[in-house]
């Protein structure tokens, strides 16, 4: 006799159907892959071209200089979160047809961003494992040990306050950063990539591009913008169960900035997570159509301050918590 409870094997088969139709778009496609890549890289060297354009006319134009390099350090702050995107596509093999070429290719848009694809391959999995579980989904672990899991008692200095302080950057720094260093994987393509680019910045005296349009945006900009991205995820919803637990984040800020490349469509993701990037916004419609459920579950944000807003007025329900 089943021991399922009353109207739990109508949401299975709501899910298992919902996941299904999800499943049939599964096209990798190596043509979009790199016109992704390629689209960052442009967008970096575009802002750092009108940065320093700014800078020369300063004389005509006081004040522009300034202004336009904060706005361009927002921007590449923003593609640096991009391709921290696509390493988690890569994570899933989303990227290109063949699994090989996710690894060929990583010094491309893991590497820059001190990432490599296998390390956070191993990490992000036991997340979808165990997504929403208090003791063993990492991104929640990290998030409660924070003191996320109170944000709705204290919404500013979580949402503000806290990013602004620095923290974030000195947490990445002694773990994320110096994983990327202690780990064994891809060490020898690792040292070389980077002992490549601190060549090339020495022989043609790129010290000060270097700080101002990389480890500006890096260290002080890009930390707030990953933490903001990574927060709207999952908090403030219900992570026991399997419908609704993730959060679809659309406004033009999250899919321009926060959530670059569709990872916005975090609610499709888990609920299959081998639909590459550049499907997701169609899976998600096809399934607001198609299924009632998923359509009726959906937390939707069209802005950055309504996902905040659904954040702090909402506690954040996990497995594994204590009664």
């Amino acid at each position: 006799m089943s021991t399922l409870p009353p109207g739990a094997h109508k949401e299975t088969e709501s899910v298992q159907y919902a996941a299904g139709l999800a499943k049939s778009y599964r096209g990798r496609d190596a043509t979009k892959a790199f016109a992704a890549i390629l689209s960052n890289y442009l967008v970096v060297v575009s802002c750092v071209w009108a940065s320093e354009t700014a800078a020369g006319a300063s004389s005509l134009l006081p004040g522009a200089g300034l202004t336009v390099y904060l706005f361009s350090v927002l921007i590449i702050a923003s593609r640096m979160r991009a391709f921290e995107n696509l390493v988690h596509e890569a994570s899933h093999n989303n990227l290109f047809p063949s699994v090989n070429d996710h690894y060929r290719f990583q010094f491309l848009y893991a590497f820059p961003v001190f990432r490599v694809v296998e390390d956070y391959r191993r990490s992000h999995l036991v997340h979808h494992k165990h997504l929403g579980d208090r003791h063993k989904d990492p991104d929640i672990v990290r998030l409660f040990n924070l003191g996320l899991d109170k944000l709705s008692e204290r919404p500013g200095w979580y949402l503000m306050g806290m990013p602004l302080t620095g923290f974030l950057t000195y947490e990445y720094l002694t773990t994320s950063f110096w994983e990327f260093w202690d780990s064994s994987t891809s060490r020898s393509a690792k040292i070389i990539f980077w002992g490549s680019i601190m060549l090339g910045m020495a022989y043609w005296k790129l010290y000060r591009t270097f700080m101002y349009y990389y480890v500006v945006p890096f260290l002080i900009v890009l930390p707030v913008t990953r933490y903001w991205a990574e927060i709207s995820e999952h908090l403030g919803l219900d992570l026991r169960e399997y419908l609704g637990s993730s959060r679809t984040n659309v406004g033009f800020l999250h899919q321009w900035y926060l959530n670059p490349h569709n990872d916005g469509y975090h609610a499709v993701h888990h609920l299959c997570s081998q639909v590459p990037f550049h499907l997701l916004p169609k899976v998600h419609t096809s399934l607001m159509e198609a299924s009632e459920d998923f359509a009726r579950k959906s937390m939707i944000s069209n802005g950055v301050m309504e996902t905040f807003h659904q954040m702090k007025t909402a506690r954040t329900l996990v497995k594994g918590a204590a009664s």
